[in-house]
């Protein structure tokens, strides 16, 4: 068995035509190039028993030799692949079950009939250029590959490239990933070419994704707890970004903008923990990534919030017709800036930086005593400590919420946000039932709360905002109507809040 560390990075194929043949690429020091046809096979049950297992098993090609391979998760690394992999040539190109022994695979064919349900389920060919780089003090393979995923008349062609490390440091692999970013767009992804043959097999689309609970065990360090933390968030975006890519739905910026959002709050959290001379760069960097987006979600927003609700009331107007209409095409132009952004250099760019940063920044090999202490602190204490801090905060700046400046109201929404990313964060280390319990309480009166903010700001905004025609001033008047309403009901939420017990602590006191 070997355990196989690699980054996939996912590019339109004439970009990965324009990467072999580069000369910023050509430059790069390259000790070894082999090209090769490969044509793979995967196996599974009807009912994807060992795609539910997290387990790939196929047969590869290449010329006259056949490789059986079974992969199987190891750690859930997200963007950074950790797999367990088991490879040995067979016989005929046919499935040697007596090489499943001490293996992932092992309980899964174990008799007869779950054996006899293995067939196959689709096939990969690849055309791949593996070029191996001496990059500073480490091995790296890269591998080059224009593929195509078929189903019987079925297929999808694609291109990416895999940077998997033979020997060496992790960071040299992310450094190397850096440069090529440099050279040509390129994304990181985490999707396997057998992930790709059952999305073409099971025809499915990319969909929207909200945020996954993070699983952080005892014991871990701050270090650790905030790339776990971090990787849930980039891999959310980029399942989001992938619909954007493909189509325009308000539910996907939406959740982009929450994944940029946990990103730069668990940034925030971990201050002092990942506090190096790269930080204030990838922070900046995602928050004009958020900002791009911002326009087509602040639209979408202001047509389910105050246009969808006057269609009844003003059915039948011209003018309410008009202002549709002209709100539909500020929609159109604001989509059009976020897909432009999103096909940006500097976007992808910014997202390998990132990824580059979580995984092998300055932050993770200071070796200074005071720095180092701060990483490997143990992440319950941690995160009691960020926690409490933060709920006080809150409850400091929203003592007379009612008398509060729109901006100061702002700023409250801002940091209730950040306490509720936080507690999410770190729900999993405060798991017993009681923990639970606060916990949903909390969460609930921070969530009703933020939700009354954004509403009131939405109301100050619109009166900074010139209306675009007497409709819109007549809707607006009738939406700010409720100001004085929404406000005695956050006042009341906050009560609430201020009411509730800290699910981190370990008592009711």
């Amino acid at each position: 068995m070997s355990e196989e560390i690699e980054l996939k990075l996912t590019l339109a194929p004439a970009a990965l035509q324009r990467l072999s043949t580069h000369p910023d690429f050509q430059r790069l020091p390259i000790t070894g190039r082999k090209t090769s046809r490969l044509r793979a096979t995967y196996f599974d049950t009807p009912d994807r028993t060992l795609r539910d297992a997290g387990i790939a098993l196929r047969i590869r090609r290449d010329g006259e030799a056949a490789v059986q391979t079974i992969k199987s998760a190891r750690a859930q690394g997200g963007l950074l692949s950790e797999r367990d992999e088991w490879e040995n040539p067979v016989e005929g190109g046919k499935l040697d079950f007596a090489q499943a022994e001490g293996t992932a695979l092992a309980p899964f064919v174990a008799d007869a009939a779950q054996r006899a349900a293995l067939k196959p389920v689709f096939a990969v060919d690849v055309d791949r250029e593996a070029v191996t780089i001496a990059y500073n003090q480490s091995i790296i393979e890269a591998a080059l590959d224009h593929g195509r995923v078929k189903a019987g008349r079925r297929g999808r062609r694609f291109a990416e490239l895999e940077l998997e490390l033979k020997s060496g440091q992790s960071a040299d692999l992310f450094s190397l990933a850096s440069a090529i970013a440099a050279i040509v767009t390129v994304r990181p992804s985490s999707l396997t070419k057998a992930e790709r043959g059952y999305d073409l097999i099971d025809e499915r689309e990319p969909e929207v994704t909200k945020s996954k609970p993070v699983h952080i065990a005892a014991g871990t360090s701050a270090g650790e707890a905030f790339r776990i933390i971090a990787r849930s968030c980039l891999t959310q975006y980029l399942a989001n970004e992938a619909v954007l890519r493909r189509r325009r739905e308000s539910g996907a910026v939406h959740q982009a903008r929450v994944a940029l959002r946990r990103l730069r709050a668990a940034i925030s959290v971990f201050k002092t923990v990942v506090d190096d001379r790269e930080r204030a760069f990838i922070s900046g960097e995602l928050r004009w990534m958020a900002s791009r987006l911002g326009d087509a979600r602040d639209i979408d927003v202001y047509i389910e919030n105050v246009l969808v609700p006057g269609q009844e009331e003003h059915a039948g107007d011209p003018a309410f017709a008009e202002l549709i209409d002209t709100y539909d095409a500020k929609r159109e132009r604001a989509y059009n800036i976020a897909q432009r952004t999103l096909s940006s250099r500097r976007l992808a760019q910014a997202l390998v930086a990132a990824l580059a940063w979580i995984e092998a920044g300055e932050w993770t090999r200071a070796d200074a005593s005071k720095i180092r202490k701060r990483r490997e602190q143990s992440i319950e204490k941690f995160a009691g400590k960020q926690l409490g801090k933060r709920r006080d905060k809150i409850i400091l700046s929203a003592q007379d919420i009612v008398a509060l400046s729109p901006e100061d109201r702002h700023e409250v929404r801002i940091e209730l946000k950040k306490l509720r990313y936080s507690a999410e964060f770190f729900a999993a280390l405060f798991d017993d039932s009681r923990a639970r319990k606060l916990l949903k309480e909390e969460v609930s009166a921070m969530s009703k709360l933020q939700d009354l903010l954004g509403e009131l700001n939405d109301i100050a905004v619109a009166r900074e905002r010139e209306a675009v025609s007497e409709a819109e001033e007549t809707l607006r008047e009738e939406h700010a109507s409720h100001e004085q309403e929404l406000l005695e009901k956050a006042e009341k939420v906050f009560e609430t809040f201020k009411q509730t017990k800290p699910f981190w602590n370990g008592d009711d006191s």
